[in-house]
């Protein structure tokens, strides 16, 4: 089964017809990684004291599709889709905007790609007899207030870390074996598949400034002033990167809709990769 949720998450990424740029001669979106982890998993009640209590469990967000006492236990799977290195290449050269191609895939993932990924998993899943849901699509989801900036009851990062994927960086990117250049997704569905453990000492492990107090690369290439060795500054980042300056952009570009930025995932060390030897 597992095998099989990989193949369809890959297929559906890699031939997507979408997923290519005549102008970089190239996709926007390589292989994924794809991990897993199980359904009931203590993590997600301690997400709920991270995050909020708004952030639901798998268990909530299934039985918020399928009703109440419908969960028998399942699996979270994860999946990470790293940028193509012409896609990271254009948005590099960038300091004050992310490239126009950057804003197509950025437009395409939000509007398209992520949604079809999910849906034809879900069906697949459907046709050997399990059933899942997709919380980004659920009527539930929902972006929400909250003191520290922008939230949602379902965080793709941090079920992205449950299942082994990585951990975060300073500017609060999720930083995965193929680096932070990555757009994240995950499904919950009800069979019950061994998960993937997770390795790292701690959330921000792999860091390298929380590593060795140095690096802040991802501090220069902000151009908002978003990311300090204080942290993320979230509201900052969003008014930048989605704000109607953003969407102005956009529309010049020909895209109805932000532009993005994501200018603090290129050109620093775990671009592409884990800095260090952890992996």
């Amino acid at each position: 089964m597992k095998e099989l949720i990989r193949e369809v998450i890959t297929r559906s990424i890699i031939d997507h017809k979408g997923n290519w740029s005549d102008l970089l001669a190239n996709r926007y979106f390589e292989e994924p990684l794809v991990n897993f982890a199980g359904g009931d998993d203590p993590i997600f009640e301690e997400f709920k004291e991270i995050i909020g209590p708004w952030h639901k469990t798998p268990l909530e967000a299934y039985e918020a599709v399928h009703g109440e006492e419908s969960w028998r236990g399942g699996t979270v799977v994860s999946w990470a889709m790293p940028w193509s290195k012409a896609l990271r290449d254009s948005n590099r050269r960038c300091t004050d905007r992310p490239s126009v191609e950057w804003t197509k895939a950025y437009d395409l993932c939000a509007k398209v790609l992520q949604k079809e990924v999910r849906r034809e998993l879900l069906q697949e899943m459907e046709r050997h007899g399990v059933r899942g849901v997709a919380p980004a699509d659920a009527e539930w989801f929902r972006i929400m207030d909250a003191p520290d900036g922008k939230t949602s009851p379902w965080s793709d990062r941090h079920v992205a870390y449950a299942a082994g994927l990585g951990t975060f960086g300073l500017n609060s990117a999720f930083l995965s074996v193929k680096g932070m250049a990555i757009v994240l997704n995950s499904v919950v569905i009800d069979a019950v598949l061994d998960p993937n453990q997770r390795t790292a000492e701690h959330h921000r492990a792999d860091c390298l400034h929380f590593k060795t107090g140095a690096c802040g690369a991802c501090i220069r290439r902000c151009p908002a002033q978003a990311v300090s060795t204080a942290g993320h500054d979230k509201t900052r980042c969003m008014i930048f990167g989605y704000g109607p300056d953003s969407v102005r952009l956009a529309k010049e570009r020909g895209v109805e809709g932000p532009a993005g930025c994501a200018l603090c995932q290129v050109g620093v060390p775990c671009e592409a990769c884990i800095p260090g030897n952890r992996h």
